[in-house]
Parts: structure tokens; sequence; C-alpha cells
């Protein structure tokens, strides 16, 4: 419900942003699936996912966004998540501009798996795991004809905070908590040509291999498809490589802009 709560005090405040020039909001409600596989649990599964996108941004001063969504159930569990991110836009010019941001993912998973996952007669867990980081880089601009695109790579450091219990075999109670810290990297690559087809290619990872968790490697690709200058098409994919566990993502929405 907190994390709920958060998602719609976020998306409240982008709706009632104070008018700037050369502003937008974007709101995309999504709906479709999520395939999740954990190596160490030996269990794969594909449920239906739920999530809403909202953006608040001026290209030459700031972008706000939220992102959330519910998993009703994948491998016995049911996951709610939230993320934020907020970025400054510096020196804005023709060839480009720096940035310097934030952002911030909070996940709560609640298991229960019951004889599913061997050799254990019973397995339940409730885990919170929040990641939160800064970041900073450069956005490259290219036009040439219809075609607008932009390069932003960057680098940053994360902290990440897991709490929650695992109960084994109906008697043992282990902690599952655990924190780290490590430096990120990323990249954006987005074109838009004839000002009505928009893609966008972004890859978020760790730059090494950490005590709790070796990798992680986050891929999304989206496409949309604009028919005036308010509504539109959107499909947007993610992969997601997180340790021993590995999602899929597929998505649609209807997007509306103002």
């Amino acid at each position: 419900m907190r994390t709920l709560a958060l998602a719609v005090l976020t998306i409240a405040a982008v709706l009632s942003g104070p008018a700037v020039a050369a502003t937008r909001i974007i709101i995309a409600p999504y709906v479709g699936s999520v395939t999740n596989s954990n190596a160490t649990y030996r269990i794969k599964d594909t449920s239906e996912l739920d999530a809403i996108y909202a953006q608040w941004m001026n290209t030459e001063k700031f972008q706000i966004n939220s992102f959330y969504y519910q998993i009703p159930g994948i491998n016995y569990s049911r996951v709610a998540d939230l993320q934020l991110s907020f970025d400054l836009y510096l020196k804005p010019s023709v060839a480009g501009k720096w940035v310097a941001g934030a952002g911030m993912e909070d996940q709560k998973t609640a298991m229960s798996a019951g004889r599913h996952i061997a050799p254990y007669t019973s397995f339940d867990m409730d885990k919170n795991v929040l990641f939160y980081y800064l970041r900073a880089g450069r956005y490259f601009y290219h036009k040439k004809g219809w075609l607008d695109a932009s390069l932003f790579p960057y680098i940053g450091y994360a902290r990440e905070k897991t709490t929650g219990e695992a109960r084994i075999n109906a008697a043992i109670t282990k902690d599952v908590g655990a924190r780290d810290s490590y430096p990120l990297g990323g990249i954006n690559i987005n074109t838009t040509f004839a000002q009505f087809i928009v893609l966008q290619a972004n890859w978020m990872g760790w730059l090494g291999s950490f005590k709790n968790v070796d990798r992680m490697d986050e891929y999304t690709l989206t496409t949309g498809i604009y028919f005036s200058r308010h509504w539109g098409l959107s499909y947007r994919y993610k992969y997601k490589k997180y340790g021993p566990s590995a999602s899929s993502y597929n998505l649609g929405s209807i997007v509306y802009l103002f």
C-alpha cells in the first residue's frame, strides 16, 4: 500500500505541475506479460503485468518520471515495483546538454511457494529491495532532415538495501537482508523520425561484480507511433538480469501527451 500511495502521489504531482514554456506531460497505462526465471530456485513462470508510466519534462530544464507496476502472481509471488527518476539539464545548446540526476526503485515481493522449491517442505519469503543512485552525463544531439537523434552516456553511483526474511520448513526463519554499493553506467539512444515515429534503446548496469549479486544489467527497447500531437501507441520490451534472476517484459500502451 505504501508503494501504491507513492505512485499515486507522483502521478498527481505530474498532472498538477505548473505550466512552463516548452514543457510536456506523458501518461501511458501499460498492460502485458512478464516471464521470470530464477536459477537458484530452479523455477520459471509467466504472468500478467499492469503498469502506468508518467513523465513531466522541459527539454531545456528537467525531466521527472515514474513507472509503477504490479504482478499478481509469478513464481508463487506477488510483486509491486515503483521506479522514480529526476534529471536536471545544464547548459543546453544545439549540440547537447549536461545532465545531473538521481533515481530509485522500490520493489516488494511476497512469496509463498509451499512444497514447490526443492528440497523444502515449505518456503515463504517477504522481501523489499530499495535501490537508489546518482548519475551524471551528457546528451549529444544529431539532426538531419526528418531525423532527430540523441545519445546520452552516463556514469553514477548506486546503493542497495534488501530487507526481509524467509520461512523454511515452517520452523526456520532466515534473514535475507543485505547492503551493497557500486558504480554504475548507462547509455540511452533516442531517435524520432518525421516527428511521429519514436525509437528508444537504453542500457543500465553495474560496472563490475559485487559481493551480494554478481551482475545487474537492464536493457529496454521502446517504440512509439503518434497519430496526432496528443495520442499515440507504445510498445516496450525490457530484459533485466539480476544475479540468478532474469526477467523479460512485453508491454503495450495507449499514450496521451499534453
